[in-house]
């Protein structure tokens, strides 16, 4: 029972981070788009909790790329798809460490 358990937790955390990959990479791929739509889905400024949950939604699902998109949005369109693009090698890198050393602590004190 504990395996799968563990296991699941390994799952969630490898979908969470490879999400926020995914969403830089979309960004980067189709950003007017994508802006669209985040923005279309999200609150300015979310007073109830009925709107509050889109917009934790949309930060948990899309919120890397966005984040990334408003830092280098002041840059030309070809400086800004190359930021990107080294953010999004970066960050994989970076998410992969991070998936490995928390799997690796998990095993640790789950075995």
């Amino acid at each position: 029972m504990d395996a799968e358990i563990l296991e699941l937790l390994k799952l969630v955390l490898m979908a969470i981070l490879s999400l926020q990959v995914v969403s830089i990479l979309v960004f980067l791929v189709a950003e007017w788009a994508m802006v669209d739509f985040y923005k279309m889905g999200t609150f300015e400024n979310p007073k109830s909790i009925f709107e509050k949950i889109p917009d934790f939604i949309m930060k948990f699902t899309f919120g890397m790329g966005f984040y990334l998109y408003n830092k280098f949005s002041k840059y030309n369109w070809l400086v800004r798809k190359l930021f990107m693009l080294i953010a999004l090698i970066f960050y994989g890198i970076i998410a992969i460490i991070i998936f490995n050393l928390i799997t690796m602590l998990l095993d640790l004190i789950f075995t």
